[in-house]
């Protein structure tokens, strides 16, 4: 849920591809430290 409003925020107040938003959500996710990560894949 938290992801679908960054991505929702992200298109709709930048001019961001949906590529490029895609690419800037991986690699927020991949900083995560992988215990946040798997809670918030799950959730």
């Amino acid at each position: 849920m938290l992801f679908q409003m960054f991505r929702s925020i992200l298109k709709d107040n930048t001019e961001l591809t949906e590529e490029k938003i895609d690419e800037l959500v991986d690699a927020f996710m991949n900083t995560l430290p992988v215990l946040l990560k798997t809670q918030l894949q799950v959730a």
